[in-house]
């Protein structure tokens, strides 16, 4: 591949990790509402419904502060090239 067509289909990956980082804070942040809304409706803190939300949401996290940082290095390492 030439240097200009990696080069864009860096941005373009970049861009497409940007838009998944944002996508994932608005899921977490909308599960966060689900799960104050699902602790009220039950009047329990821990139930089934909820525990299986919170781990959705700590499966969330984690790929955020894993594979997401992972991808960043690689993305980086790749335009050092």
């Amino acid at each position: 591949m030439k240097k200009e067509k990696v080069r864009r289909y860096l941005r373009r990956a970049d861009d497409y990790m940007e838009e998944i980082e944002r996508k994932m804070r608005c899921i977490d942040g909308t599960l966060f509402f689900v799960l104050l809304g699902m602790e009220n409706f039950y009047r329990q803190e821990n139930c089934y419904e909820t525990g299986m939300m919170d781990t959705v949401r700590t499966y969330l996290e984690v790929l955020r502060a894993g594979d997401m940082a992972e991808l960043h290095k690689t993305l980086d390492k790749l335009r050092k090239v």
